[in-house]
């Protein structure tokens, strides 16, 4: 499916290996087709499928990782009540300039609403798991999802993500880009997701590969 890997799938959900550099949802002057939402929806179209898939979150355009989608719409409300669940748990890995102070800690700092012009309390907790020179890798668990939240908290902090072209280190990341010979990346990877299916009641758990 277009080099996209289907990593979950019961009767009433999908779950996809987004690659990075691709918009979840249609925007200006990105047309459907080119999202991950109209590419699932053409695989579901060319393979005969009855359902039309729709997206129960969004990932920012240079995150991958797992993203989900319900199957059939009489289902929507119950498929989006994941993401309203307590016990709903989404980890990430992030690589970030420099070490943060703490080995694991908790960020709450509140971040602008998506919707209205206020700001909102915004979790966001970390654990180092990895050094690597001038940069570490760490796993994040968010327990809000404001917009840019890890992005935004990470930077906060002194430790914005690696090459990160809105909240990062601009002179950190030419240096790095220049150690690399421009082929450094940016990485925010949506590693996992832990849940109670809303329809069969069972635990999930849903998980990608970690390689940088």
């Amino acid at each position: 499916m277009d080099g996209i890997n289907i990593i979950y799938e019961d009767p009433y959900l999908l779950a996809i290996d987004k690659p990075e550099g691709i918009a979840s949802v249609p925007a200006e002057y990105i047309p459907e087709g080119k999202t991950i939402q109209g590419m699932v929806r053409r695989w579901a179209d060319l393979n005969g499928k009855d359902f039309k898939p729709y997206l129960l979150h969004r990932l920012d355009k240079n995150t991958s990782g797992v993203i989900m989608f319900g199957k059939y719409d009489k289902n929507r409300n119950q498929l989006e009540s994941i993401f309203q669940q307590k016990d709903t748990k989404k980890t990430y890995l992030a690589l970030v300039k420099g070490v943060p102070r703490f080995e694991e800690s908790t960020i709450k700092i509140p971040l602008e609403a998506r919707t209205a012009a206020k700001k909102v309390p915004a979790i966001t907790h970390y654990k180092i798991l990895k050094k690597f020179g001038p940069t570490s890798l760490l796993e994040v668990v968010i327990e809000t999802g404001r917009k840019h939240q890890i992005r935004k908290h990470l930077a906060m902090i002194k430790n914005p993500l690696v090459l990160d072209p809105e909240y990062g280190d601009r002179m950190f990341n030419n240096n790095y880009q220049r150690k690399l010979k421009g082929k450094g990346k940016f990485f925010l990877r949506a590693w996992k997701i832990e849940f109670t299916h809303p329809i069969t009641k069972e635990k999930i758990k849903i998980e990608v590969n970690t390689t940088i």
